[in-house]
């Protein structure tokens, strides 16, 4: 039986980065994963999303091709989403090879096999019919799709986002279910391609997570767009026949409503993966039926780790990598650095794209904090104008009293991009005065920081 000071057990943004990290501070690693390395990410979730999303955008842009001035004939052009699903793939391919090259420049031993734990020091290979020994072990199994009704996907009227991710042809209409990124961004690609569109979320407003003020303007985006957006409703039924689904939906007023469409698309969030690979006989403490870890990512067995979105602190790709660097480094004996949570950026990938970090304007004030809040248009600034994406807004919140930096909210062209920039401040709990006296570049939408670090105290420059 091959040993190791490290098994991970799932090679998706956690358990790859994890497996990375330990070798380079001299553990012997093992990385067990059962299908693509790089996991739901790279393969069926944030990267093939994007690619699609950057084709929507072109799209989008041909659409609106009169306003730079280039006249587009009658049949002058045709989209094929087939295509774009093509590219998809394959920028996918790419980065999974990329990754198998990683595990080989890194000394990592790469088992393409199904994991079982068979205790805290052993695993066994289902496919090989063999056991490995490790050290300790790192699960980094994931999570899955949430669907309702137990309605299992058929890849063609009933979906969950692997699905969607799947098809080479669209619908010509959708319910969505689900108003959170998911569904946001699937909304936007499909829209794109013409497809009509309904996105039905249970809670009051779009993107429910966000800042109200991010909640509003991207429901007026959406409504702009032509996508029908229905909140404060639930789905009391799905009926499907050969060629459509009908969806019964109860709204909060006590009305009903059934549409009758060609396609659902689950987009209610994730599940950790607890039921798999053996997790579920180590007698592990549980939290809200996701694995409990500490501050070093160590479960209530020790020697035995858990991170991303098997752990439930926060489903996103780059929280499963800062928790694998901190298991490695925990493992190897090296102190960590305790994640905020708080201060982790979110990005929505729709049109506009969708950026924040840190307390919503609601839950400072509800923490008791005295807040200061500002806000700038990207209507006012000259980047925006130029690329002919002046919707949105960044928005700044303050304490009072010390002037630290609690949160910050953005709606508009490249937010994703820009949002690096606040998350170093929130980590250096930078004040607004201190960010208001960066020197941003010119002309750029990342300017729109500064103005709104400066409306923060009502002195806006260009506003």
């Amino acid at each position: 039986m091959n040993n190791y000071n490290v098994i991970v057990i799932g090679g998706g943004p956690g358990g790859y980065v994890c497996a990375i990290k330990a070798a380079q501070l001299g553990l012997k690693v093992a990385l067990v994963e059962k299908e693509n390395l790089g996991g739901t990410c790279l393969n069926w979730g944030c990267i093939p999303t994007k690619a699609l999303i950057r084709n929507a955008e072109v799209v989008n842009t041909l659409k609106n091709s009169a306003d730079f001035g280039i006249d587009i004939v009658e049949g002058g052009y045709t989209v094929n989403y087939g295509a774009a699903h093509k590219r998809s793939r394959a920028v996918s391919d790419r980065l999974s090879r990329g990754v198998g090259f990683l595990m080989k420049k890194n000394g990592v031993e790469v088992y393409n096999d199904t994991a079982v734990i068979a205790d805290k020091h052993k695993v066994e290979l289902k496919q090989s019919a063999k056991y490995i020994g490790g050290d300790n072990i790192v699960i980094a199994t994931g999570a899955d799709a949430i669907a309702l009704f137990d309605l299992k996907p058929d890849g063609k009227k009933i979906l969950l986002p692997r699905q969607a991710l799947d098809l080479q042809k669209l619908p010509e209409n959708a319910v969505i279910i689900g108003a959170g990124a998911i569904g946001m961004e699937f909304a936007s690609i499909w829209n794109a391609y013409g497809v009509d569109v309904t996105v039905i979320e249970a809670l009051d407003r779009v993107l429910p997570k966000e800042d109200a003020d991010v909640s509003k303007e991207m429901e007026n985006q959406f409504i702009k767009k032509g996508i029908e957006v229905i909140t404060s409703s639930m789905v009391s039924e799905i009926v499907t026949d050969d060629s459509s689904v009908a969806i019964k939906v109860k709204k909060n007023d006590g009305s009903n409503l059934i549409l009758k469409k060609d396609t659902v698309l689950f987009a209610l969030g994730v599940r950790p993966r607890i039921n798999t690979a053996g997790i579920d006989k180590l007698g592990l403490r549980l939290e809200q039926n996701a694995i409990f870890v500490n501050e070093m990512m160590e479960t209530s067995i020790k020697s035995i780790y858990a991170i991303g979105d098997v752990n439930g602190k926060f489903p996103l790709a780059h929280v499963a990598s800062a928790q694998g660097l901190i298991a490695a480094q925990a493992i190897a004996g090296f102190e960590t650095e305790e994640i905020s949570y708080t201060n982790v950026p979110r990005c929505t990938y729709c049109f506009p794209e969708v950026a924040s970090i840190g307390l919503s304007e609601q839950e400072a004030v509800e923490k008791g904090a005295e807040i200061e809040v500002g806000s700038f248009p990207l209507s006012a600034n000259g980047k925006a104008l130029s690329l002919n994406e002046e919707s949105g807004f960044v928005k700044i919140i303050s304490d009072r009293v010390t002037g630290e930096v609690l949160g910050a909210h953005m709606v508009g062209a490249h937010v994703t991009e820009m949002v690096g920039g606040l998350s170093l401040a929130t980590h250096l709990e930078s004040t607004v005065e201190e960010l208001a006296s960066v020197i941003f570049p010119h002309p750029t939408v990342s300017e729109s920081i500064v103005e709104a670090a400066h409306a923060v105290a009502g002195k806006a420059i260009h506003f």
